[in-house]
């Protein structure tokens, strides 16, 4: 048998991310924004609306599970990809309102120190790590859209956000720019992912360690 394909999950994602990029954008990342994505995911109960949600539920989940995690959330990580594309295929009425959009240089090469990009991938894990611990902790799309919030607007190795939360739009654009800068935003948008996708593994990891050691202590 073949996979199941969930179309309303997928189309909840398509449409989260339509709202998300033509309401919103990506820019500006201030209250106004945190209070948009709290709406959306309470109006798209289950999405995930950003590619970064999506790599931290994709590595926190079970990794053999090919067809129930890999290919279940890569169908997500593309919706994200198509609602963009059509926000802003409307927005820029398909190609007659010029958006300035230039593609995004491929951060590994660009004229950073082999200390400074370690830097960077440390800090990108590290907010994987946090974040992801502030959202199942916290049970609350409030908490976590201000969090998220609050990582969007912080910096690592001073050049890149602490969480790079635009991966649909940057790809959306590329996409609709006739694939203008494709491979420099697509190796840019799973690098970021994967990276932040381990954060919030190590953090499910520890937080693990330290209940077996809790459990150790009181059985002692």
């Amino acid at each position: 048998m073949g996979m199941e394909i969930n179309w309303k999950e997928n189309m909840n994602e398509i449409g989260g991310a339509f709202m998300l990029t033509w309401v919103v954008g990506y820019s500006g990342m201030g209250v106004e924004w945190a209070v948009c994505l709290a709406v959306a995911w309470m109006a798209f109960a289950g999405s995930h609306l950003l590619p970064v949600v999506t790599w931290c539920h994709m590595l926190t989940g079970d990794l053999s599970d090919v067809e129930g995690n890999w290919m279940k959330n890569g169908i997500r990580l593309v919706s994200q990809v198509i609602g963009a594309c059509l926000a802003i295929v409307l927005m820029t009425e398909a190609g007659g309102i010029d958006t300035t959009w230039n593609s995004a240089e491929l951060w590994v090469f660009n004229g950073t120190s082999k200390v400074q990009l370690c830097w960077i991938m440390m800090g990108w894990i590290a907010a994987g790590a946090v974040w992801w611990q502030i959202h199942t902790r916290s049970d609350s799309v409030w908490v976590s859209s201000f969090a998220m919030m609050v990582l969007a607007t912080a910096t690592v190795g001073s050049l890149y956000p602490a969480m790079i939360i635009d991966g649909a739009l940057q790809m959306g654009s590329s996409i609709t720019n006739m694939g203008d800068g494709m491979v420099n935003t697509l190796l840019n948008w799973v690098s970021h992912g994967i990276l932040v996708g381990a954060g919030a593994l190590l953090g499910v990891k520890i937080d693990e360690m330290i209940d077996n050691m809790s459990d150790s202590s009181e059985e002692e």
